[in-house]
Order: C-alpha cells, then sequence, then structure tokens
C-alpha cells in the first residue's frame, strides 16, 4: 500500500478545501484535544462534510472517556480516533472505530508499549515530551523506530517539515506521515506550504 500523508489540525472548512486537490493526503485531523487546534463539534461536522470523500477523518483526543469519544465519532461521522492520553486497551475497543493509539517515543523501550494494545488498529509515533500528550512539533531519534513499521501500521508525527521529510521516510518507512504546524501560517493551514511539501515526496517517488 502507497504510503499517505495525513494533515492534522483542521481549524476550518476551507482547511479542509486545501486538501481535496492532492491524491496522497489519505487522512485529515480533526483535534478535540484541548489545544489552540480545537474545534466544536458543530464546526468538525462541517469540515468532516467538506472533505474528499475517501480521506479519513481522524479524531484527536485526550483525557476523555471512550463513552464520549464514541458520541462525538457518531455525531461527526469520525473514521478512526486517535487517542494520546492514558487509555487502556479496552477503551480502544469502545469508541465505535478505527483507533490509533499514540505512543510518546523516549527510546526504543517506550515502543515496546505498542503489545499491550491489541485493539488499536495503528500507532502514532511522536516525540516524549513531559507532562504533553503528542502535538511536540518535534522530531524524536528516528533510529529507535526502523524495525518499528515490520510489524504495525505505523503513523510517523512530530517535527516533520520538506527538509527532514524524507530521511525520515527512509528511516522509519512509516505508513503515514502526520503533518500539522510545518504546513501552516499564523496557525492556519497554508494550501502553499502543502504544496512544497506534497511536491517534495513525490519528486523523490514516494506516492
Amino acid at each position: 500500500m502507497p504510503m499517505k500523508v495525513k494533515i492534522c489540525g483542521l481549524r476550518r472548512v476551507e482547511d479542509a478545501l486545501m486538501l481535496n486537490g492532492f491524491e496522497s493526503i489519505g487522512y485529515a485531523g480533526i483535534v478535540f484535544a484541548n489545544t489552540k487546534r480545537k474545534v466544536t463539534v458543530e464546526d468538525a461536522v462541517e469540515i468532516r462534510k467538506a472533505l474528499r470523500s475517501d480521506i479519513k477523518a481522524v479524531g484527536i483526543f485526550t483525557e476523555t472517556s471512550a463513552e464520549d469519544i464514541a458520541k462525538i465519532a457518531k455525531t461527526v461521522g469520525l473514521d478512526i480516533c486517535q487517542l494520546h492520553s492514558d487509555e487502556t486497551n479496552e477503551d480502544c475497543g469502545a469508541v465505535g472505530t478505527a483507533v490509533w493509539k499514540a505512543i510518546r517515543v523516549k527510546d526504543a523501550e517506550s515502543l515496546k508499549t505498542a503489545e499491550n494494545f491489541t485493539n488499536a488498529q495503528g500507532f502514532v509515533l511522536d516525540k516524549y515530551k513531559a507532562n504533553e500528550y503528542g502535538g511536540t512539533g518535534e522530531a524524536f531519534n528516528w533510529n529507535v523506530a526502523s524495525d518499528f513499521s515490520k510489524n504495525h501500521f505505523t503513523i510517523l508525527a512530530g517535527g516533520l517539515n520538506k527538509d527532514n521529510i524524507i530521511d525520515a521516510i527512509e528511516m522509519v518507512k512509516p505508513d503515514v506521515v502526520d503533518l500539522s504546524s510545518s504546513v501552516e501560517t499564523n496557525g492556519y493551514k497554508d494550501y502553499n506550504k502543502i504544496k512544497e511539501f506534497m511536491e517534495r515526496i513525490e519528486q523523490n517517488g514516494i506516492k
């Protein structure tokens, strides 16, 4: 299966429309966690409607009960729930959609936690940072994850940009690369930055 791109942190319908013209964008992230990119359920419904039909909508959650996540997922029409807190494997199986469980990567040992989540269909690898549940905008040492994607559906996140993406892909071989701040201007998605990024990976034969 070709690698896909996920653009995370859509805040407006205009952001969704930007993604529709790029075939390699397969996932769009909508944030319900308490961050600057958080959107209301009502706004999320409109963003979801604006997405190309084959782009999967991913809801990003922290510190939310499985019951509440399931309600939001159903209302918005989420395809995947991305969980960043201290959820259990049972929680992952109770949200009513496919689940990507985030792993905050400090070292190779961190990756072993994936074995505890048999109800997760994928794992988001992001840099460990104390007291933060993800969205650090910083890269971790990709060497420690060089074999992870052989046995797990892998979403690589954290500090990816047009200058380091090729090295990241060659090292980790992820199924999905996850971008947010590097394709923004003043906190909103920037079409030209998305285009530049997509051209960079396509020029290197990655589609």
